[in-house]
């Protein structure tokens, strides 16, 4: 070894490279920082989703038990309420000094105001399958023009009529489709102040039959309007808090659809949208 011509040399840097070791660092934590935000954000997410199928899941429990109550109780409410309002009318016709038909009056009014009330629980805990006809939807508004205008002239308020001229044809039942239109009215004239004016509105769009009731009344918030559908949920002191949530069951069996926008103080629009039946023969 002594006769190879080789040296053996150490160096020693005199200083650590600080900047690579700072970015390092600086990698280390922001790669923790983003998967501890990408894990509470996951969690978020998680929780709301959890919480989201957890009230649906207590609304579905809240629907079947009023089914079963409704199923189990309807006929014998309806039953004693037929036979009070049979016996009320041969009051009525007994009696016709003006107290009593007042009387007679207001008590035909509360027996009418609880066969509401128990509709809507069957309604409401029924199957909505069901058999539908086709109707056109001039007919139907047709019959209830008469219904709606009293109403209205009850309630001091102007009603405005926009009807499509050509035919609107759509599968339905007919009556509940007229529970649906005249809830919905009612609703407008109880938002509006006297001397306001409720629009009513057919027409088509695009493969749809629009059915379009605007009130220029109270309004609701954003808040509210999302509530409007759930079931027990109201803003009237009386109310069952189930009427709009019936309404939606009943144009979703008639495989449509119903759309609630509102503005505070400005007025609320309902849209009912049903397939448009074209070329029937």
């Amino acid at each position: 070894m002594t006769e190879v011509d080789w040296t053996l040399s150490v160096k020693v840097p005199d200083k650590i490279n600080t900047n690579n070791m700072n970015v390092f660092l600086m990698l280390v934590f922001f790669t923790f920082f983003i998967t501890h935000m990408i894990y509470i954000i996951m969690e978020e997410v998680i929780v709301r989703r959890h919480a989201k199928k957890q009230k649906l899941l207590n609304e579905n429990q809240k629907i079947d038990f009023v089914g079963t109550l409704a199923a189990s109780t309807a006929h014998e409410i309806k039953n004693p309420l037929t036979g009070i309002k049979g016996l009320v009318q041969l009051l009525v016709e007994k009696h016709p000094e003006e107290q009593d038909q007042f009387y007679y009056s207001v008590i035909m009014k509360e027996i009418e105001r609880i066969n509401s009330i128990v509709s809507e629980f069957l309604i409401l805990g029924k199957p909505m399958v069901q058999t539908l006809s086709l109707y056109d939807i001039r007919s139907i508004i047709a019959e209830l023009r008469p219904i709606i205008e009293s109403e209205a002239r009850h309630f001091n308020i102007e009603v405005e009529w926009n009807i499509i001229k050509e035919p609107t044809l759509v599968h339905c039942t007919k009556d509940q489709l007229k529970q649906v239109i005249l809830n919905i009215a009612k609703n407008g004239f109880e938002a509006m102040e006297v001397g306001k004016k409720l629009r009513i509105r057919i027409h088509h769009e695009n493969e749809w039959a629009k059915i379009m009731i605007i009130d220029n009344g109270q309004g609701l918030n954003e808040k509210d309007i999302g509530k409007v559908f759930d079931p027990f949920y109201t803003s009237k002191k009386e109310g069952t808090g189930l009427g709009l949530f019936v309404c939606k069951r009943i144009i979703e069996s008639f495989n449509g659809t119903i759309e609630f926008s509102s503005k505070p103080l400005v007025g609320t629009t309902v849209t009912i949208s049903l397939p448009l039946i074209k070329d029937h023969t």
